[in-house]
C-alpha cells in the first residue's frame, strides 16, 4: 500500500541564494531546481527533491538512482514514487505499484475552466456544495483526485482531463467508459486537498 511523506518547506533557504542548500543533489535536480524563477518555487523543488531521497531512504534506495523518462516522470529502479508540491508543502508518495500524488491549495479555484477539464457528473459533484468554501473543496477534490491518475500512468498532458471521470464519493475512476483498476486516496490537511492513486 502506498505510504506518503508531506513537509512544509518554509523555512528552506532560497537555493539561488544559499548554494549550500543544494550539497549533494544532482546536477540535472540543481539546473531543474534552478530554472524557477520565484523563490518559493524554487523551495518547493528542492524541499520536493529532500523528502524523496527521506522517503526513497527509508524503503533502502537511493535518490541518486533517480533518472526522468520521457514525459518528465522521476523513476527509481525498484521502487515507485512521485512528488508534488503546492503551496508551502511538498508532497512524496512511495509504493511497490505504479504511484501518482497531487497537492492543491484549495483557493482561487479558476471556474472557469470548469467545463473543458470535467465532466457532466463532476460538473454536478461542484454544482451541489453547499457554499463557496465547499465548491473551492469539490473542485480541487476533483482536480487533485484526477492529476494524481494521469500522474501515476505517466502520461502527462497525452491524455485529456476528460476521457477520465472521477467518482469522489466511491473513490473510483472510469477512462473511456472502463473502470480503472486503482487505489484511489484523498484527504483535506488544513487549507489543501491532497490525492493518491495507486495502481493494483
Amino acid at each position: 500500500m502506498a505510504e506518503y511523506f508531506l513537509k512544509n518547506v518554509s523555512s528552506l533557504p532560497d537555493p539561488a541564494a544559499d548554494e549550500s542548500a543544494l550539497y549533494g543533489i544532482p546536477d540535472w535536480r540543481k539546473r531543474y531546481i534552478l530554472k524557477y524563477r520565484n523563490a518559493i518555487d524554487r523551495k518547493l523543488s528542492l524541499g520536493a527533491w529532500r523528502l524523496a531521497e527521506e522517503a526513497l531512504g527509508k524503503y533502502g534506495f537511493s535518490a541518486d538512482n533517480v533518472i526522468t523518462d520521457a514525459n518528465g516522470k522521476p523513476l527509481c529502479e525498484g521502487i515507485c514514487f512521485n512528488l508534488s508540491h503546492s503551496g508551502e508543502y511538498v508532497l512524496c508518495a512511495v509504493s511497490e505499484t505504479p504511484v501518482g500524488c497531487d497537492i492543491e491549495k484549495a483557493e482561487n479555484a479558476p471556474f472557469e475552466i470548469t467545463d473543458s477539464i470535467f465532466l457532466p457528473s463532476e460538473r454536478k459533484y461542484i454544482a451541489e456544495a453547499q457554499n463557496d468554501e465547499d465548491k473551492t473543496r469539490r473542485f480541487f477534490r476533483l482536480w487533485t483526485m484526477k492529476e494524481s491518475y494521469i500522474k501515476m500512468t505517466g502520461e502527462g498532458l497525452g491524455v485529456s482531463p476528460t476521457y477520465i471521470e472521477i467518482n469522489p464519493e466511491k473513490r473510483t475512476i472510469t477512462r473511456d467508459w472502463v473502470a480503472v483498476r486503482c487505489k484511489l486516496f484523498n484527504i483535506s490537511y488544513g487549507d489543501y486537498e491532497i490525492s493518491i492513486c495507486e495502481g493494483k
